[in-house]
């Protein structure tokens, strides 16, 4: 089966980045020295991982294809635009439905692969979702731009008219590309994800206590563990990846605080997929009672696992190494096995939605003008000064202060009851 799959490598200095195997093993030079770029720009290693993602189904749909994209160019010929339409279409599918129409490299063509036949069947027959418009967008803008980097650095190995040539041509051809980027619309509100109910939060918060009889955890340990991380989530409305960034070094040890730090590629984070801070460092301030329960994890759970010693993250599996992000998802998973009926789908970032909505309630109980409160949530969040981020964070409440007017000049109306 022909495979480009996107590996993620990590250095000895602690430095994440990513490549495209291809098959056979060895990495793809031309994704190499374009995702260079990238790491030349400072960008996350999840974002270069992303884009690998993407480059690599652009190789697969061109196997798939029977298309060699750099024997093409060394030809000094460019994908023709039905070709590229090819890419367009397939940028609107999940890879996993996709990969099931993968074929072998050429062969005989009296040769039949029942196999992937009956594949091909199944996914004729069932449901082929397709991915969100902005993922969508965002795998032809990379495709593109990783299209014109390689006819430019082919065009330069050319002679001068055979690569003007390629430029031009391949110029002509993106634009028909791009002109597919579909338009990602601001204006579905409907239906977006939102944070929990002050009686769901309650709901979950009890389900999740270690003494609960009705916590989805056998092991004393994990239900502590787990619990602690549903408390510090909606405690502090940080990200799954900053909670799981923390060290036991970020805690004061004199104060009811705890630092969230960002440390890309950190030589002690040993896991391949590194837990790390999108946004700004800050100090976040907790209630004696929770920070005595992170210590008391710490000193009663975390330390007695004697692999955990040699970690400095604060959030352990039982087995001692650091948790994975991955993990996270799995223990949201369960709850929401373990918890159903609730209105939203739980998730880990759901506990930042909840942790917004019930900032802007609490600022307005407060009586803080909108701009200070907006300041306080940025420095709290992480968020840069006139971050704009809260609209996303805040939908519920802002739709439901928006209805409560509404209601009040309805009053004004003269609309008799019976």
């Amino acid at each position: 089966m022909t495979r480009f799959v996107a590996k993620r490598v990590r250095f000895r200095n602690g430095e994440r980045h990513s490549v495209l195997s291809r098959p056979g093993g060895l990495p793809v030079h031309e994704v190499t020295l374009y995702l260079a770029t990238f790491r030349r720009r400072g960008r996350a290693a999840n974002t270069i991982h992303g884009v690998c993602t993407i480059l690599a189904l652009l190789y697969r749909e061109l196997a798939k294809a029977r298309v060699d994209l750099l024997e093409r160019l060394r030809r000094g010929q460019f994908l023709t635009v039905p070709e590229l339409n090819r890419l367009a279409d397939a940028a609107q599918y999940h890879v996993a439905d996709l990969s099931l129409e993968d074929v072998g490299e050429p062969g005989p063509s009296n040769v039949v692969d029942m196999k992937r036949i009956r594949m091909r069947r199944k996914v004729a027959i069932e449901e082929v979702k397709a991915v969100d418009v902005a993922t969508q967008a965002s795998r032809i803008r990379y495709m593109a731009s990783y299209l014109e980097f390689l006819a430019t650095y082919y065009a330069a190995t050319l002679p001068a008219l055979q690569g003007n040539s390629l430029k031009s041509e391949s110029a002509d051809a993106l634009k028909v590309f791009r002109a597919q980027v579909p338009q990602v619309s601001k204006r579905a509100k409907v239906g977006a994800r939102e944070g929990l109910s002050k009686e769901d939060q309650d709901r979950l918060v009890k389900l999740v206590h270690p003494d609960s009889p009705d916590n989805p955890w056998e092991r004393g340990f994990v239900r502590r563990r787990n619990w602690l991380i549903i408390v510090l989530l909606l405690a502090t409305g940080m990200r799954r990846g900053e909670l799981l960034g923390l060290q036991i070094r970020d805690l004061e040890q004199r104060l009811p605080q705890l630092r969230v730090l960002r440390r890309a590629d950190a030589i002690e984070d040993p896991r391949r997929i590194e837990a790390s801070t999108k946004t700004n460092d800050r100090i976040l301030e907790l209630r004696p009672a929770i920070i005595k329960a992170v210590w008391r994890y710490i000193r009663d759970d975390r330390n007695k696992i004697k692999v955990a010693r040699k970690y400095p993250q604060l959030i352990v599996a039982d087995d001692g190494q650091p948790l994975s992000l991955k993990s996270i998802d799995k223990i949201f998973a369960q709850l929401r096995e373990a918890c159903p009926g609730l209105p939203v789908r739980l998730t880990s970032h759901v506990m930042r939605h909840t942790w917004n909505e019930r900032f802007s309630e609490q600022a307005e109980l407060m009586g803080l003008q909108d701009a200070l409160a907006e300041m306080a949530r940025n420095e709290q969040q992480g968020w840069v000064y006139k971050s704009q981020s809260a609209a996303f964070y805040t939908r519920k409440f802002t739709s439901r202060k928006g209805r409560e007017l509404a209601l009040k000049l309805q009053e004004q109306l003269d609309v008799p009851e019976n």
